[in-house]
């Protein structure tokens, strides 16, 4: 049977369900994501809007082209298929050509660059086990949770609360060592930067490409289309918002002002007292970038799976498969906070930032993604799934 995403809109079967089982769970999203959209514009004006407009393009997006980071991980580490990783490289390579020469295109907006530090360690390994437990990264726990997840409907809720913990954390954590913000190419000119930059991911994007071709292994033309349009995505939220798109801050803020409502006081914590996550603190969830972005991609993904019919298809998971989603929640809410961000704020912003953290951020998350793998069949995950 097929799993492309056309068969998947667009099978017959799912017809019917299109029509009327998913009926109501489409006009009900509709409504609240009309209602989220009145009170971004009462918020943050227009360019709330447009981001939550992006953030729910990138829900629908992900979840239509199946977009996951740590399913071609893992299909790479316990398979070797490699075309997914290639497509992220390229991902990053073209989001690279805008993000780093940014002030050369005449866009007032800044990369993603991030300390390398023993936090960075830790974290990103952390991220790598508990994204391969709960089945899921970043943005795969949000699509996936607005597609009604059932391992995701415990996976986020630890996430958050994951990333409060690691707000709390790493300031002491940061004082174990650092090397400081280091850029690829930071001696030379900006132009000479991007292309150092690009020729490096396109590289290994291509390596992993020519690897995977002689093994026999084709690129799906789904997965080309997803990676040109998740790139073209990525610059318009750089563009308008002034930075690369990020996932995991806005989790951290959730948490935070949930305990807040509970009355803890949020900024007897120092990660609390730093100037930005002081700012969000005091603001809504609707006037952070993130936080916006992404309850976007839940309710994008959601109206997708609604037009699919596929709200109602998923099973729930065993006892103990969600026990492993509450596991890797919260490590992945943990080790996103030490390491600055997920798959798609530290590694993809970072490496097409051309912060060296992002590199290494995808190497210690790819080894701990092996120890994760090694974790599954504890969990009931079937060895080579």
């Amino acid at each position: 049977m097929s799993n492309s995403p056309s068969d998947i809109l667009f099978s017959k079967s799912n017809l019917f369900g299109i029509i009327f089982d998913e009926f109501r769970s489409l006009i009900f999203l509709f409504i609240i994501a009309l209602i989220i959209l009145g009170l971004i514009s009462l918020d943050t004006g227009f360019s709330g809007v447009i981001l939550f407009c992006l953030g729910a393009l990138l829900g629908g997006v992900f979840l239509y082209f199946q977009y996951g980071f740590a399913s071609g991980w893992r299909n790479f580490l316990v398979h070797g298929h490699t075309m997914q990783l290639s497509s992220h490289f390229c991902l990053a390579a073209i989001c690279a050509f805008i993000f780093i020469p940014a002030e050369l295109w005449g866009i007032d907006a800044s990369g993603s660059v991030a300390p390398v530090s023993i936090s960075l360690f830790i974290g990103a390994f952390l991220f790598g086990i508990g994204m391969q437990l709960a089945n899921g990264c970043g943005s795969g726990v949000l699509f996936s949770f607005g597609a009604s997840s059932g391992r995701m409907i415990i996976a986020l809720p630890f996430f958050i609360a994951g990333s409060v913990i690691g707000s709390i954390i790493l300031p002491p954590v940061l004082l174990w060592g650092s090397l400081g913000n280091i850029v690829i190419g930071g001696g030379v000119s900006t132009e000479l930067r991007t292309i150092i930059n690009i020729l490096l991911l396109s590289s290994v994007s291509i390596g992993f490409y020519l690897l995977g071709y002689s093994r026999d292994q084709k690129l799906p033309p789904h997965l080309i289309f997803g990676t040109l349009i998740i790139a073209l995505l990525c610059c318009a939220v750089f563009i308008l918002s002034g930075h690369p798109w990020g996932v995991t801050f806005g989790f951290t803020l959730w948490g935070a002002k949930a305990l807040q409502a509970l009355g803890l006081t949020m900024t007897d914590f120092t990660f609390w007292t730093w100037p930005g996550p002081k700012r969000a603190l005091e603001l809504s969830v609707l006037s952070n970038i993130s936080s916006l972005m992404d309850i976007g991609m839940i309710i994008g993904a959601g109206i997708t799976a609604a037009v699919a019919g596929k709200l109602k298809n998923n099973e729930w998971p065993g006892n103990k498969q969600l026990l492993a989603a509450a596991i890797g929640g919260l490590a992945m809410g943990i080790g996103a906070r030490l390491s600055f961000g997920c798959n798609i704020g530290a590694f993809l912003a970072g490496t097409a930032s051309g912060s060296l953290h992002g590199w290494i951020w995808f190497g210690m998350a790819l080894a701990g993604s092996w120890i994760g793998i090694k974790l599954r069949p504890f969990f009931g995950f079937k060895i080579n799934s």
